[in-house]
């Protein structure tokens, strides 16, 4: 099985949707994933997931499935170096690297600065859905691997958001949610790319193929949005 995880085009948050150019980074990115095989679509509940996705549905000629638990992770506050309250994946990257040690996949919510005592649990939630959607797709999760219940070759397309594309992927990978929200970024409608690699002796695992790629942008000649990103060398 191969997943597209795909981030909405560049948002219009306050209208519930995406901006003119977001518009054209999701015609150029209906163009790219045309040629594409993809036998499923599913996205976010949420407008700016919804009016990227349709542009792939409608060149595709396929309907999506909605999946309310794709949709941008809520009530991941907290308090900055500032003391003011931020969202958990805007978090300054070198804060987080100050606090040592360095997490694992296992404990990253019990040392700061993610200790908030509802994170785990929201965590938990990405952790049963995700699995849950393998199982249905053939794969059952044991131990951060997958017990192969039968051979999947589907490419599936995902539209979703940045908070939760990364929180995802940390779970795929067996990576420390704070190490993967304060070391990647993926631009408006990228495509981060994971295959399910499936072996004889019965097992499969996700590996990363590519994170992030917007070589859509580039060939339809779109300036790269920075939409979700905070440095101040962002250009």
């Amino acid at each position: 099985m191969k997943l597209y995880i795909i981030r909405h085009a560049e948002p219009d948050y306050p209208n519930n949707t995406i901006t003119p150019p977001g518009h054209l980074e999701a015609q150029a990115l209906a163009e790219r994933l045309a040629g594409t095989k993809i036998d499923r679509i599913y996205s976010s509940p949420l407008g700016r997931a919804l009016h990227t996705m349709q542009y792939t549905a409608d060149a595709l000629g396929t309907q999506a499935t909605v999946l309310p638990w794709l949709e941008e992770l809520g009530g991941w506050q907290l308090p900055n170096a500032a003391g003011e309250s931020t969202i958990a994946w805007n978090i300054d990257p070198t804060w987080v690297r100050e606090h040592r040690p360095f997490p694992s996949s296992d404990d990253w919510h019990e040392r700061a600065p993610f200790n908030h005592p509802d994170f785990a649990r929201r965590f938990q939630e990405i952790k049963d859905n995700s699995d849950r959607f393998f199982l249905e797709n053939g794969y059952k999760r044991e131990d951060g691997r997958y017990r192969i219940e039968r051979p999947n070759r589907d490419a599936i397309a995902i539209f979703c958001h940045l908070g939760f594309g990364l929180a995802w992927l940390s779970h795929l990978l067996e990576l420390p949610l704070p190490m993967v929200w304060s070391g990647f970024w993926i631009a408006p409608s990228s495509v981060t790319t994971v295959v399910m690699e499936e072996h004889d002796h019965g097992w499969a695992a996700p590996r990363c193929y590519g994170v992030g790629d917007v070589g859509h942008i580039y060939r339809a000649g779109l300036p790269l949005s920075s939409a979700g990103l905070i440095a101040n060398n962002i250009d």
